[in-house]
């Protein structure tokens, strides 16, 4: 293999030699082109018994971007594992289907492979109507159903199961079948762990017994798929939860694995769903956060097998970075699954020294998890084509035709990208902000602790816009003269939106500002104001003083909690009032356990009032109406407002009005998040 140095040049940031990412690797006897994969994932594209073309050109985009493996999100294994997001795996019809899917991915030069799951515990009863199973009668921490114990027969019948859907996946055209889980709160995972195993018969107690169920599968597996079908299984590095099991204890279940000599090939993950932030870790995690628990699981398997190939995940966003935990060491294979969600052509954009066109994931979990743990189809807040290749993707952008003047009024994401994409497409750009620096209202998201990669999109985009020849004008404020110079022959309005004087949420649950006597005597600062300390903006930094209340109004979202938690963490005495009753409960499960769990956890924790609405305001003190009594906390040096905010489009009538082809995108249409910010930028940018 070549053993050539990585060099990295600060200066020069394609000058990067790779040393082991597009080494060939192989699994079994599936041969890579490199080092990169995709781990299953859900995307909601498919489902039951229907595989989507949306769900193909997904795949064939990524295999077109030059990935070495991808490994499809899985087919349920039986009836009582059937999800909304779960393809059937049990019954024969789906062969032919299936084997439409892997006939593109093929073609596209790829070898794909298969999960093979149920669920147990980790779901709910609501479609299939029958109880859950699960190794004990332990309910789950986010479903909250309770399981029934399985029976010896029950147990028998769902391997089976795993052996018929593997023989399912093979003949459906795929490389290789990956058996999920024995991570993550799965359902092998839950006899594998004393975490929710308490059985006192042959299959709990000791680890050989708690073992049990996974050798029977692997054996009755290869029965089915035979010796020369590439098999791999999914294990824990730490379950990271109370009662559960280590990497040293996972280290010992991976070295039994591989020597039952059944695996090809092992993914090391972690988690639980009681700390469901390792399953799926966003940006609050550090990077590679779980490269030095794979090297541990690796040295075990490859003490007693080396032909086992040992994968890892977590928060490997930079190919750089995927050859670096290669170099030491720490896997075989390195996954960077939302990576490609973000960008499909990693492997082609660094093997071609093209670093600096990199989209790179920011571990938001806004556009492929949350999204989808709402029921949704996966999206990614930086790349619009995730969903969409057919419209989207690779080829699809057409040159303009006529060539347009194109004036953005706004260098937040939405303009930025408006402006990018208008520009590649071959019309001048000019893009105007008031700030004197571009990034809107991301600026001050990344200012928050957890929220510091948001600065990625924000560079990402600046340098997009200028390779692209985009003239972007700071500290310029648009006005109907200045238009009148530019005389563009469309205007995209990307002008954003800012905090009112009063939480516009409250309106919702009949409370206005003429309901809160005294409010106009408070001293009410707005979230971005108090956030500004290291901004370059023309918003002034307000210092909110050593006593603060935080309002959420209802939104729910990163702002309040994030607010709350930066003030605390600067040593003031925080107190946050919200409507409902979670911090941050539109945000999604993974990204509110650490969130939380840290919230009340700082050496100045936060003081939480849910279930509240301002009653009246005698400054310095407020009264909040707090799950139907008044609370008073007194002595405030400010309230700050972290909610609804409102768009700033007053410039649209007048544009229209003097005839300008106008186009609105962003918060300037209705203040929601990046992801919309960013695709209607892309929108627009393809529609003039």
């Amino acid at each position: 293999m070549p053993d050539h140095e990585a060099v990295l040049d600060d200066e020069e940031p394609n000058a990067y030699e790779f040393r082991r990412l597009f080494d060939p690797a192989s699994i079994g006897d599936v041969d890579l082109r490199n080092r990169l994969m995709m781990t299953g994932h859900t995307t909601n594209y498919a489902g039951g018994r229907e595989i989507d073309q949306q769900l193909i050109d997904y795949y064939v985009e990524r295999a077109e971007g030059g990935i070495g493996l991808i490994v499809m999100a899985y087919l349920a294994n039986h009836p009582t594992a059937q999800t909304g997001s779960a393809i059937v795996g049990w019954d024969e019809e789906m062969i032919p289907k299936l084997r439409r899917l892997t006939d593109a991915v093929h073609e596209a030069g790829v070898p794909i492979f298969c999960q093979n799951l149920h669920y147990g515990r980790q779901m709910t009863s609501l479609l299939t109507e029958r109880p859950l199973l699960s190794a004990s009668d332990v309910p789950g921490p986010v479903n909250r159903e309770m399981p029934r114990e399985m029976t010896h027969d029950e147990i028998d019948e769902i391997v089976e199961s795993y052996a018929r859907t593997a023989e399912i996946i093979e003949r459906g055209g795929f490389d290789g079948v990956e058996i999920h889980s024995g991570y993550g709160g799965y359902f092998l995972s839950q006899f594998i762990s004393p975490y929710s195993n308490d059985r006192d018969d042959e299959y709990g107690g000791n680890l050989e017994n708690r073992l049990r169920i996974v050798f029977e599968t692997l054996d009755a597996v290869r029965d089915r798929v035979g010796d020369d079908y590439a098999v791999g299984f999914q294990v824990n590095a730490t379950d990271a939860a109370p009662g559960g099991m280590d990497v040293e204890e996972y280290s010992e279940v991976a070295r039994r694995l591989a020597a039952t000599g059944q695996v090809d090939y092992l993914v090391v993950k972690a988690g639980t769903y009681q700390k469901q932030d390792y399953i799926v870790p966003d940006m609050q995690h550090e990077q590679e956060l779980l490269a030095p628990l794979a090297k541990d699981v690796r040295d075990a398997v490859r003490a007693e097998n080396p032909d086992v190939t040992v994968a890892t995940t977590g928060r490997i966003t930079d190919p750089r970075a995927a050859d670096r935990v290669l170099r030491e060491g720490c896997a075989d294979v390195v996954s960077m699954t939302r990576g490609h969600i973000a960008d499909p052509a990693i492997a082609e954009k660094a093997k071609d020294g093209r670093l600096d066109e990199l989209i790179e994931c920011m571990g938001c979990n806004q556009g492929c998890i949350e999204r989808v743990y709402d029921g949704a189809e996966c999206r990614c807040v930086l790349n619009p084509a995730t969903g969409f290749e057919a419209e989207r993707g690779r080829g699809t952008l057409e040159p303009a035709d006529p060539v347009r003047d194109v004036l953005v009024v706004g260098g937040g994401p939405a303009g930025m990208k408006a402006a990018e994409v208008a520009a590649r497409r071959g019309h001048d750009v000019t893009l105007c902000e008031a700030d004197e620096t571009l990034g809107g209202q991301v600026r001050f998201a990344k200012e928050l602790e957890g929220r510091r990669e948001f600065e990625k999109p924000i560079l990402w985009l600046r340098e997009a816009t200028e390779r692209e020849g985009v003239e972007a004008r700071t500290g310029v404020e648009v006005t109907p003269a200045l238009v009148e110079e530019i005389d563009p022959d469309a205007v995209v309005l990307a002008t954003g939106s800012s905090q009112p004087a009063f939480p516009r949420g409250y309106r919702g649950h009949g409370v206005t500002v003429d309901d809160v006597p005294g409010w106009t005597d408070a001293r009410v600062l707005s979230s971005t104001a108090v956030l500004t300390s290291s901004v370059e903006t023309e918003l002034d930094y307000r210092d909110p003083g050593e006593r603060v209340l935080v309002l959420d109004d209802g939104e729910h979202h990163w702002k309040g909690v994030g607010t709350a938690k930066h003030l605390a963490n600067e040593g003031r005495d925080v107190h946050f009032a919200m409507v409902g009753g979670d911090p941050g409960g539109s945000l999604t499960g993974p990204t509110t356990a650490k969130l939380q769990r840290e919230l009340f956890g700082l050496e100045n924790p936060v003081s939480l009032h849910t279930f509240t609405m301002p009653e009246r305001v005698e400054w310095p003190d407020v009264t909040l109406r707090e799950a139907g009594r008044a609370v008073t906390i007194a002595d405030l040096d400010s309230v700050v407002l972290a909610g609804f905010h409102r768009a700033d489009d007053g410039m649209r009538t007048r544009l229209e009005s003097a005839g300008y082809d106008v186009s609105v995108v962003g918060d300037a249409l209705a203040p929601r998040t990046i992801m919309e910010a960013i695709h209607e930028g892309e929108g627009a940018a393809r529609e003039l």
